[in-house]
């Protein structure tokens, strides 16, 4: 497009699609893809990601998936569309995933296809595991229950499945609502927001991804864009990406602090501002010089093709939440889409 030519870009930089060739490994990001790691290498039955909206959730699910190895597991990922899910939805479509043939309608034989495929998994030398995005919309007492004695299922005195739930807060709060699941939680994640220093690696980082020079980024505008978005990558990416555009049609070659400020406006989200994290709110009032010297190098991935469906971490302007104001951000994220044909497609899993 017209303006990335105008600074120098080859490609959009500050997409929200959870590209693997932009993953950069911040560190929040890898020490929650180590531990995430760590527990399904040693077959625990759940492990928990909890983050934010635009926080990288799926990146990491997509990193984590992207990192198994197909030789020792048999890994996928599931998106789960808010409203769509169910106990029976869900036994249905992990024993698609699992390759049954006619997945049957009575529960009790459906859990018995699911057992019967991965008890052959595991006498084939691998480890089934399923990780699931979005997994609030899960949070029924009826579907957690389910999700329960999957956890449950063994052979060899061994978990059969190794389930990774990725969610919002709204997810923390559902398992704590459930006693019996809570204690299955043998790994727990919560991804903290960037710092200063990590949010100016990252959005450098993005620029040089595409060709650019992080100069087009006054430092000024990397404070808003921190400040603004909360140090949450998603955020800040759907604020630098219209910052980009509102410098371009102003004939300028960099993004000004002017800039950020005006399209946070125009998203509406000055109406509803995102809660300041304890760990952003210091990174605004100013960093200590050790902690920016902190910084590695980015260490890229290559992409995977074990998973279903896009993220969508990024804000969105007030049109779509005209009940709750301009900018209004849900407590478990942007709605998904309820057209059956794209449901199908978004949701179907992959196998790894």
């Amino acid at each position: 497009m017209e303006h990335f030519h105008h600074f120098g870009l080859a490609d959009d930089p500050f997409r929200n699609e959870p590209r693997l060739e932009f993953f950069f490994e911040m560190a929040p990001h890898r020490d929650a893809l180590q531990r995430l790691d760590r527990g399904v290498r040693q077959t625990k039955s759940l492990c928990v990601l909890i983050g934010d909206v635009g926080s990288g959730k799926t990146m990491i699910a997509r990193r984590l998936l992207d990192d198994l190895e197909e030789e020792v597991f048999d890994a996928s990922m599931l998106v789960v569309l808010k409203g769509s899910a169910d106990s029976m939805w869900m036994l249905t479509r992990l024993a698609r995933q699992l390759e049954v043939e006619e997945p049957a309608a009575d529960r009790e034989a459906l859990l018995a296809q699911v057992y019967e495929k991965l008890a052959i998994i595991r006498e084939d030398g691998r480890h089934a595991v399923l990780i699931v995005d979005d997994a609030q919309a899960l949070a029924s007492p009826q579907t957690l229950a389910e999700v329960c004695g999957l956890l449950k299922l063994e052979y060899e005195e061994r978990p059969l499945l190794s389930m990774v739930m990725v969610g919002v807060p709204a997810l923390e709060r559902a398992l704590a609502n459930d006693p019996v699941l809570a204690r299955r939680a043998d790994v727990k994640v919560r991804i903290a927001a960037l710092d200063l220093a990590a949010a100016t690696a990252y959005l450098s980082h993005r620029i040089q991804r595409v060709q650019g020079s992080p100069e087009i980024l006054e430092a000024d505008a990397i404070a808003a864009l921190h400040g603004l978005g909360d140090g949450l990558p998603g955020l800040m990416n759907t604020l630098a990406d219209n910052a980009l555009f509102e410098a371009f049609l102003c004939g300028r070659s960099r993004v000004s602090k002017t800039d950020v400020e005006r399209v946070y406006r125009d998203l509406g989200w000055a109406a509803h501002p995102v809660a300041e994290s304890a760990a952003t709110g210091a990174a605004v009032r100013g960093l200590d010089s050790e902690m920016a010297a902190v910084f590695e190098t980015a260490t890229l991935a290559g992409g995977s093709e074990r998973f279903s469906a896009a993220d969508e971490t990024a804000p969105l302007a007030g049109d779509i939440f005209p009940e709750s104001g301009p900018g209004f951000l849900p407590p478990d994220g942007p709605p998904k889409v309820e057209d059956d044909d794209v449901e199908d497609l978004l949701v179907e899993l992959v196998e790894g």
